[in-house]
This record gives C-alpha cells, structure tokens and sequence, in this order.
C-alpha cells in the first residue's frame, strides 16, 4: 500500500474521535505482531511512522505488512486489578475506508485488519 493511502487510513481512524489508542501491528521480517498504539498526525512522516511502540522507534510505511484496529481491548486500572474491557465500534472507520479508495481488510470478530501486503 502506498504512503498516501496510509497517511489517509490513520486521518480517517484519528479523525473518528473513537479515541482508539491500541493497535497491533504485524511488520514485514517480523516474526511477532507487536502491540502498539495508533499514530496521531505528528507521529506521521512523508514516508513514516513515529514511534509507536511497533519496532522503539520510527519506520518506513513499507515495513508495514498489516494493522489490526481490535474491537475490544483489555487493560488493568492499576496493578492487580483484574482486566477490563473497553469496546470500539469500527464500523464508522469501515464505512469511511470503503468510501475514500481501495482497501484490503479484512473483518472478524476480533476487529478490522487493513493489509500493506497480504499473502
């Protein structure tokens, strides 16, 4: 997928005001999805993306292999707590990318896959 289109899916997810932090993010020579969080507009370069927790550091938009915007995301309020969950609507974030271009993604239960390259 190219810089622009990228540039555009991460305008559309920041632009939703669904405040989704969490992402997973599945890089080409990775062997591990990594968790991370969804890059706001400073995070993005021409041909980038900040840090976001993906590699500790910034990297190319080519790296990316594919995304995963999860539907329901787990975290703890404090140390020992048990997990919560908090859940995320994507459908307005789906409708806009079918709306703006051509995207490959994939939906499941489990939230929205968008592909840099899929196999």
């Amino acid at each position: 997928m190219s810089n622009a289109k990228w540039r555009k899916l991460f305008r559309i997810v920041n632009d939703s005001h669904l405040g989704l932090k969490n992402c997973i993010w599945k890089l080409v020579g990775e062997d591990e999805p990594k968790h991370g969080f969804v890059p706001d507009d400073e995070q993005l370069g021409e041909n980038y993306v900040g840090d976001c927790g993906a590699l500790n550091g910034p990297f190319e938009f080519k790296k990316i292999e594919w995304l995963k915007l999860p539907n329901r995301v787990g975290y703890k309020p404090y140390e020992n707590a048990p997990t919560q969950y908090k859940t995320q609507d994507l459908s307005i974030i789906i409708e806009q990318l079918c709306t703006i271009g051509s995207f490959e993604i994939d939906i499941d239960s489990e939230g929205v896959t968008i592909y840099g390259y899929k196999a």
